[in-house]
């Protein structure tokens, strides 16, 4: 039986229907947590010694306890043994989203690595460690690298951090990283190694993107531009079930395989977790230190058409980085979410 909108009918005694002076409200809210993607038997029950672990408990402990690799926040599915919500949708939307961003300045594999081109003789090369990094932390483990190194010519490498003066929008000025041989040698950042994969390849170059290379000048002093100790610079979110009766496609979708973008979170749209100044500049001493959070509101969301005759069973997530990439996300470093569906008929 069709219960779509146009023919669905309580009674075969309806009166005609008639022009309405007022509309009844026809719109609900269904408020989604990525926890809730933890189902009982997800949780290591040895470890914590409960019987009968559920969501709440992933909640209560933290998901460095619930670490299911299939169910990462960057692509997880929240579904239960009945609807999520019932009604005869035409429209849904996602209207808010409160994002816990908890990805490291650093990440293994992603933007860890950098090169040095010494004299016009030799390149170096060298890989950070996995961490949040701010500019004076980050600065003092390139100088550590480049003089541990084995063979290295540069026992005297100095890498300065970015000075900046936050007293009033007038007066500030951001320095970038400074790197100085200390010994007359000429340096040279290298965009990596010789034939290198595309995915190494974009690991130099986040890495690049992060110290605020503008150049490849040579000299015995690289003086940087401005840094940038995020990974990303926005968050978006894709959702295939949502976007299943959307008509209007992006490039990277279709018919057969919905994935529009619902929603996108800037990272710096506001103050996060005390990371700007008074005046509004970021202050580089704070930035990169500890995960952000991050609350976004859509007042005209982007809507998808739903069909009446379907119920919302299930909600996927994925999170993509500005690259396309699914975000960064280990039980170290959980990256979670909680949002809110609006869904009109």
């Amino acid at each position: 039986m069709d219960v779509g909108s146009a023919n669905f009918r309580f009674t075969l005694d309806d009166p005609e229907v008639k022009a309405q002076t007022t509309r009844y409200p026809k719109t609900a809210e269904l408020h989604l947590d990525s926890l809730d993607r933890y189902l009982v038997g997800d949780i290591p029950v040895a470890a914590l010694q409960i019987t009968n672990p559920d969501q709440n408990t992933a909640k209560l402990f933290g998901a460095t306890f619930a670490t299911v690799p299939e169910s990462a926040t960057n692509n997880c599915l929240i579904q239960t043994r009945r609807n999520l919500i019932y009604g005869y949708m035409t429209r849904v939307a996602l209207t808010q989203f409160n994002l816990n961003y908890n990805v490291p300045t650093i990440v293994t594999g992603y933007n860890d690595k950098f090169a040095l081109f010494v004299n016009g003789v030799q390149t170096y090369y060298y890989t950070v460690a996995q961490g949040y990094y701010n500019v004076v932390t980050l600065a003092a483990e390139i100088q550590r690298l480049v003089r541990a190194t084995a063979g290295n010519p540069l026992p005297s490498f100095v890498c300065s951090p970015p000075v900046n003066q936050v007293g009033t929008i007038t007066s500030s000025v951001y320095q970038g990283f400074l790197l100085q041989s200390g010994s007359g040698l000429t340096l040279q950042l290298t965009p990596g190694l010789p034939n290198q994969s595309a995915a190494d390849a974009n690991n130099y170059g986040r890495f690049w993107r992060l110290l605020g290379v503008n150049n490849q000048n040579v000299g015995t002093i690289l003086s940087l531009g401005v840094p940038n100790l995020r990974p990303t610079d926005y968050v978006d979110i894709v959702s295939r079930s949502l976007t299943n009766y959307k008509d209007t496609k992006d490039a990277n979708s279709s018919v057969q395989s919905p994935g529009s973008v619902i929603g996108r979170v800037w990272l710096n749209e506001s103050n996060v977790n005390g990371q700007t100044a008074s005046n509004g500049y970021p202050d580089p001493n704070l930035v990169g230190t500890a995960p952000l959070t991050v609350v976004k509101n859509w007042f005209n969301p982007n809507w998808s058409q739903w069909s009446p005759n379907q119920s919302i069973n299930s909600v996927d997530i994925t999170l993509l980085d500005m690259w396309g990439n699914p975000l960064y996300w280990d039980s170290t470093f959980p990256t979670e979410w909680s949002a809110t569906l609006t869904v009109t008929e």
